[in-house]
């Protein structure tokens, strides 16, 4: 089975592709900079799929141009939106499976509890631009799988999500987290190899049933924390029982997405951490 992918190195990306080899996948990579990656075609994400791109059964599409800013960028939306558009059409001509990961954040941050009936209402570019990808999808592709995800977890991970920074930090500096105001709120944040695991599943699903698809799911742990919980969980496991410095900060609100049910156990937090050491 030919699986397409962009979004090769991205942080889940570089740990699916892993996870799809081993299964025997065969793996076509499409980036906007060459990397030296079997399979690689260059793509600039806004003109045709590059010629020479062999039909493929399946398209995985992690790229992303990650933006919160006000203003509007116009390379965010051919990332995120124009390539989507594009590739939806490839998917059609080629009856491929299509996997999309969008975000939660299309629903906005005044709800304290996201799920498939939680209104739309994007609060940025960065948002709109995935909604309407998303929307893109459902019009031209007749077998997909949208995936909203909420934040993602893990070592080494995009640092506008803070507890990454957290997990980072003590893990390679030592450095004890920091917790801004009561971190009372609430998340329930997911393992970025949980992420990768997942889409893998939905793959093999996809291939063993060959059934027609059509579904939006929620990605997110069935855990659910308070930050504060999840700094001392980094405090006591990698640093051994360390106590967190605290700091005045703004408090913030719960927000907790109502997951799709998993098709395989999902690590636990504190799990994971314990695989680091």
């Amino acid at each position: 089975m030919r699986i397409l992918i962009t979004g090769a190195s991205s942080f889940v990306g570089k740990h699916l592709v892993s996870m799809l080899l081993e299964e025997g996948y065969e793996v076509f990579h499409l980036v906007r900079v060459s990397k030296g990656l079997e399979n690689e075609l260059v793509w600039d994400f806004k003109s045709d799929i590059p010629e020479g791109l062999p039909p493929c059964d399946a398209v995985v599409h992690l790229a992303a141009y990650v933006y919160f800013g006000s203003e509007m960028n116009i390379d965010q939306y051919n990332v995120n939106t124009v390539s989507t558009i594009k590739l939806s059409s490839y998917a059609k001509s080629h009856k491929a499976y299509f996997v999309m990961a969008s975000m939660a954040g299309i629903h906005g941050s005044k709800q304290t509890i996201v799920g498939i009936d939680t209104p739309v209402a994007p609060e940025n570019h960065y948002a709109l631009s995935k909604y309407l990808a998303e929307e893109s999808i459902k019009t031209y592709v007749d077998n997909y799988s949208i995936l909203r995800i909420g934040g993602i977890y893990g070592l080494d991970g995009p640092q506008h999500l803070l507890l990454n920074k957290a997990i980072s930090d003590a893990v390679h500096k030592r450095k004890t987290p920091v917790l801004n105001g009561t971190g009372n709120a609430k998340r329930n944040y997911v393992c970025v190899l949980d992420v990768a695991q997942w889409i893998l599943a939905l793959i093999q699903k996809y291939k063993a049933s060959n059934k027609k698809t059509k579904e939006t799911l929620y990605l997110a742990s069935k855990e659910i924390m308070s930050i504060e919980e999840y700094l001392q969980t980094i405090a006591d496991v990698i640093l051994r029982n360390r106590r967190l410095i605290r700091t005045d900060g703004k408090e913030t609100t719960d927000w907790v997405i109502v997951t799709s049910e998993p098709p395989f156990k999902l690590r636990t937090f504190k799990g994971y951490l314990n695989s680091l050491i």
